[in-house]
């Protein structure tokens, strides 16, 4: 059977797929981190750490559902969207796997504090002055190198957000607002490597991906246009 056969099926596997990385993204990336790390309290944070040992192993697993999710949800947009543009819908995959590759390693950033509180080695070997020291340094390499993933996710969204709104199987308000959040990305990292003094804008990209995840999922795409498109295309 052909991927596209059904289109609007895809579409709505994309979305799903969209949903639960949204929601996977929040709980592991904010709502664990925020609740367990304290920024400038590494003490808090060891007791945070041995306390909510589990919730933050959960907070581990959302994040590693979040990376796996994302390739087939690039690959099903790449499927859909090649009709538009298929060097720009290649180049918007590309992007999204090294995004994910870059999230995967960073995922040991995310796990190895819990580690150093908690193996018993660590513990005997260090005072617990030394341990949130050793400690410090992932946590706040963590944010640096999710910051530089998010890059390349950033021009993944943004080339996204272009081929949808050159389509004509999705509503152009998709688009902008895909650009908008690409180009947020890129203003939230750069915020954090140059140290500039400006508000970090979360809602932003939040707004774009879950109008774009639930477009997908509820309405998918309107197939008569999508084949007429993809007609044109094979003709060329």
């Amino acid at each position: 059977m052909n991927l596209t056969e059904h289109p609007r099926l895809l579409a709505r596997i994309a979305g799903a797929l969209y949903l639960i990385i949204t929601g996977c993204a929040l709980f592991a990336y904010l709502h664990v981190r925020n609740q367990v790390i304290v920024a400038d309290n590494m003490a808090q944070t060891a007791a945070n750490f041995l306390a909510q040992e589990q919730l933050y192993r959960l907070g581990f697993a959302a994040a590693v559902i979040v990376v796996i999710c994302n390739l087939p949800m690039g690959l099903i947009l790449f499927e859909l969207l090649k009709v538009v543009n298929p060097r720009l819908a290649l180049l918007a995959l590309i992007f999204i796997i090294a995004s994910a590759t870059l999230e995967a390693v960073n995922l040991f950033n995310y796990i190895e504090p819990l580690l150093t509180f908690s193996l018993p080695e660590y513990v005997r070997a260090f005072d617990p002055e030394e341990l949130q020291a050793l400690a410090r340094g992932p946590i706040r390499m963590f944010g640096y190198a999710f910051s530089v993933s998010l890059t390349f996710f950033g021009v993944f969204c943004a080339l996204i957000g272009f081929l949808i709104f050159r389509s004509k199987f999705f509503p152009r308000i998709l688009g902008l607002l895909m650009i908008v959040a690409g180009l947020t990305y890129w203003v939230n990292s750069f915020r954090l490597f140059l140290a500039l003094p400006i508000p970090y804008l979360p809602w932003i990209t939040l707004i774009a991906e879950l109008s774009l995840a639930l477009w997908l999922l509820v309405v998918g795409v309107n197939e008569t246009k999508w084949r007429a498109q993809a007609c044109k295309g094979n003709t060329k």
